[in-house]
C-alpha cells in the first residue's frame, strides 16, 4: 500500500486504475473524431477519467488522468504538438471526481449517486473542457479564445448530457456487481 498527501492507493485500485488509462486512451486517441481545425475532439475519453476518481479517489483519479495524457500522446498526438496543459487537464479531470467523491463519503452520502455524477460531469465541463483545454488552445493554435470558446462549449455540452448518462449507467453496473467494492477507497 502506498501513501500520498493522505490519499490511499492499494495494489487493487492502481491495478483498476490501469485499465481506465488503457480505456482512456482507446476512447480519446483511437476513437476520437477532431473538427475545426483540429481545436475540437469528439470522444468519450473522460468516462474513464471520471470512472477512475469517483471509484477509486482523487491520487487515483489524478494519476490515471496524467498517465492517460503522456501515453496517449505518444501513441497518437493527432499531428499536434505536446503541450504540459493538457495533462494538467486530464489530471484534474480525475481528480475533480474524486474531491467530489471524497466530500459525499464524507457527508454521509453514496459513491454512486446521481447528483455526484452529475456534479463531476458539469465541473469538468465547464473548467476543463470549456474554460482550461480552450486556453491551451489557443497557445496552441494561435487563435482567439473567443473564436474557439463557442464552438467548443456546445460540442462539449452535448458530449457532457452523454458521458453524465454513461458515467452512471457504468457506475450502477460497478454497484451491481461489486466489481469494485465500496472498501477499495476510504477517505
Amino acid at each position: 500500500m502506498t501513501q500520498s498527501n493522505g490519499f490511499r492507493l492499494t495494489t487493487k485500485s492502481l491495478v483498476i486504475a490501469s485499465f481506465f488509462v488503457g480505456i482512456n486512451i482507446i476512447l480519446s486517441r483511437v476513437g476520437a473524431i477532431m473538427l475545426f481545425n483540429n481545436s475540437v475532439r469528439l470522444s468519450f475519453g473522460n468516462i474513464p477519467l471520471l470512472l477512475s476518481g469517483l471509484l477509486l479517489g482523487p491520487a487515483a483519479g489524478l494519476m490515471t488522468g496524467v498517465v492517460s495524457d503522456v501515453l496517449g500522446f505518444l501513441i497518437n498526438s493527432h499531428g499536434g504538438a505536446y503541450h504540459p496543459g493538457f495533462t494538467i487537464s486530464a489530471g484534474l479531470t480525475g481528480l475533480i471526481p474524486g474531491m467530489i467523491m471524497v466530500w459525499s463519503l464524507r457527508h454521509g452520502k453514496s459513491r454512486y449517486s446521481l447528483a455526484s455524477v452529475i456534479l463531476a460531469n458539469v465541473l469538468v465541463y465547464l473548467l476543463i473542457s470549456g474554460l482550461l483545454n480552450t486556453i491551451w488552445l489557443t497557445h496552441l493554435l494561435g487563435t482567439g479564445f473567443w473564436v474557439l470558446f463557442p464552438a467548443r462549449l456546445a460540442s462539449h455540452g452535448i458530449i457532457t448530457v452523454i458521458n453524465t448518462a454513461l458515467t452512471y449507467a457504468l457506475m450502477k453496473s460497478f454497484q451491481r456487481t461489486n466489481m469494485i467494492p465500496d472498501g477499495i477507497y476510504q477517505p
